[in-house]
Order: C-alpha cells, then sequence, then structure tokens
C-alpha cells in the first residue's frame, strides 16, 4: 500500500509541475529568464572594425547601453567571411538576428528566402587594391571569393588582367604578400595589417561594399532603435579622418585616395 501511495502522490506532483509550466506560473517561468537581446553577425573585415567601435560605445554609456534591465542588449557573433556557408547559415537559422554582408550576398539572402530585408547600405569603398606593379600594368589580380560586384568593377578597370582569380578572403593577403599576383583586392581592413604596401581605390566610382540584413520581426524592438542610434554615433565619428587615423593608422595618401565611407541608416 505504501508503494502505490508514494506512485500516486509522484504522478499527482508530476501533473501539477506540468500544468504550471504549461500556464507560465511566474515562479516557475521567471527564474532564468533573460530580456531579449540582439546578435549581430560581422566577418573578419571593416564590419568588424566598425562593430567593435559599436560595442565599445554601449560599454561605454552606462544605462540604456549594453546593459539594460540586467541583460546585454547586442552581442556580436564573428562568422570571418560573409559569403561563407556559415556566415549565411547563422542568420537564416536565427543564431543572428542581423548581420553585415557584401552587397552580392545580400541580395540573394533577401531574394532567396522570406522574413529578411536589406536595411540599408553600411560601407562605401569598402576595399582597396594592393599592388606591386602600377595599376595600368597589372597582369594577374586577385579578388575575394564570390564578389561578383568586384570582379565586375576588376573587369571594367583593368581589362588587361584578364579574368580575377578568385581566392578566399582569408588567404588573399598572403597571395598578394607572395607575390602569386601582381595585385589584388581585398578588403580595407586586411590593409591595415600591411601597411608597408603599396595601395589605392579599386576604381575611380563608388561602390557599396557591405549593406545591413535583418530578420523583419526586429526591427520595430527597442533593442533594434537603440542599435541603429549608436550605428549611426560611431558611423560618424569614423567618417573623421582623424578619428579613423588615429585607430588604424595608415599614411594621410592612402586615407585620401581609399574614400572609405560609412553610411547612416533611417532611424
Amino acid at each position: 500500500m505504501d508503494a502505490i501511495k508514494r506512485g500516486a502522490i509522484f504522478w499527482a506532483a508530476a501533473l501539477v509541475l506540468g500544468l504550471a509550466l504549461s500556464f507560465g506560473v511566474p515562479w516557475l517561468t521567471s527564474q532564468g529568464e533573460e530580456e531579449p537581446k540582439l546578435v549581430i553577425g560581422v566577418g573578419d573585415d571593416i564590419t568588424g572594425r566598425l562593430t567593435e567601435r559599436i560595442l565599445a560605445r554601449y560599454e561605454a554609456d552606462g544605462h540604456g547601453g549594453l546593459i539594460h534591465n540586467g541583460a546585454q542588449d547586442l552581442d556580436s557573433y564573428l562568422f570571418i567571411d560573409c559569403c561563407s556557408n556559415a556566415g549565411q547559415w547563422s542568420l537564416l537559422a536565427q543564431d543572428t538576428d542581423m548581420g553585415f554582408y557584401c552587397t552580392h550576398i545580400s541580395t540573394a539572402i533577401v531574394n532567396q528566402n522570406e522574413g529578411f530585408s536589406i536595411y540599408g547600405p553600411v560601407v562605401m569603398n569598402g576595399e582597396v587594391l594592393g599592388y606591386w606593379k602600377e595599376p595600368s600594368e597589372i597582369q594577374t589580380i586577385a579578388i575575394p571569393m564570390k564578389r561578383e560586384h568586384l570582379a565586375r568593377l576588376v573587369r571594367e578597370g583593368y581589362p588587361q588582367a584578364g579574368e580575377p582569380r578568385e581566392v578566399s578572403a582569408t588567404s588573399i593577403l598572403y597571395a598578394f604578400e607572395d607575390k602569386q599576383v601582381d595585385g589584388a583586392v581585398m578588403d580595407i581592413a586586411r590593409a591595415f595589417q600591411l601597411p608597408q604596401y603599396n595601395y589605392t581605390r579599386v576604381c575611380d566610382q563608388d561602390y557599396v561594399s557591405y549593406c545591413l540584413v535583418v530578420r523583419d520581426d526586429i526591427t520595430g524592438t527597442d533593442q533594434f532603435q537603440t542599435f541603429l542610434r549608436y550605428y549611426n554615433e560611431t558611423a560618424e565619428a569614423l567618417n573623421d579622418r582623424e578619428t579613423i587615423q588615429e585607430l588604424y593608422g595608415m599614411s594621410d595618401q592612402f586615407w585620401e585616395d581609399v574614400r572609405l565611407k560609412f553610411l547612416y541608416l533611417p532611424e
């Protein structure tokens, strides 16, 4: 009989616990819950440098910044290369809520998947041309893989170089330094690692390098509006020549030539 009683008590307790979880009893559901936070995906490129500065502003701001109601408003996820499968999958699998992607991948994501939008362009002229020979004499030129917008610019600007060679974004710096090619189009942040070499703009016309792709259901949240404010403040700071040169070095002539610009997003 004792065993029967113990079994009945066990199943009764289990039923109560199940009902409590189903109907969200506050003392059960509140424990361990966190305020929602946004996670932004970034590459190992100029958007990663941009995000570092955004997060630094959050952290320096106290209330209403990185910490909001005891939880993080914003965090970042490094996917190395926006054109990688991991970079795209992180957004589609909702490991990230938004991300900085090159123009080609941004368009591909929103065209092939519902529930995502390009919120706006964020970086203009974000690549540089590193060269050994004079740009007009380049015979072989490398570009990061899958950057179709860069391939088009290279074909138009350097027809003597023939079809550009695609190299992974993480390897292109080494291919250039090893003189496997006469020139290489690379993210501007790669050039910061080798400031001793020759760099110039990719082409005479301005072009968009990166866009912000967002999951549609986050744009109305307070966290996203806070992110936009900090993003625009950071963009304004980095567009100041003295500020960005103090952060990343490079010569006056470099910054005058490359014409990097961070674009503002609508709040």
